[in-house]
């Protein structure tokens, strides 16, 4: 997903601090889903209080239906209000760290088996199966 399609104003230099928190408390979220942390939510509600929604009736295909509309003070409201969404639909048991020991990166796992094992196949998997590949070989006998 690109951002434009979440926040529709260009990052100003006083949003910064704000998107600071949010990707802070973003990533501590996430350590404490794939870890035996407890996840404190309190920094991303804070960031999302400032979202406030209405709602409206529209006609679609005929029928009336309700829809919300948001409003956000700032971007890093609006991405909260995302995160949040995301963060209460996902499925916790599919959240992994990449098995690449020189990666710190944490992936959603979307494969039917739940067996993905690195964040992305280039460069991580790549490089995992090129280092076996490389790795201690038996010795060769030579005949003697």
């Amino acid at each position: 997903m690109q951002l434009a399609e979440v926040v529709d104003r260009p990052v100003a230099a006083a949003d910064l601090a704000d998107l600071r928190r949010l990707q802070q408390a973003a990533v501590s979220a996430v350590e404490a889903l794939v870890g035996d942390g407890t996840l404190d939510c309190r920094e991303i509600n804070d960031l999302a209080a400032q979202s406030v929604a209405r709602v409206e009736l529209v006609v679609a295909d005929g029928v009336p239906q309700r829809r919300f509309v948001w409003t956000d003070a700032s971007m890093a409201a609006a991405l909260a209000r995302r995160l949040i969404d995301e963060l209460g639909e996902l499925d916790q048991s599919r959240l992994r760290r990449c098995a690449r020991a020189e990666c710190d990166l944490i992936f959603y796992d979307t494969t039917r088996s739940r067996t993905r094992r690195w964040h992305a196949e280039d460069p991580c998997g790549w490089r995992e199966r090129q280092r076996v590949h490389r790795g201690p070989r038996p010795p060769v006998d030579g005949g003697t």
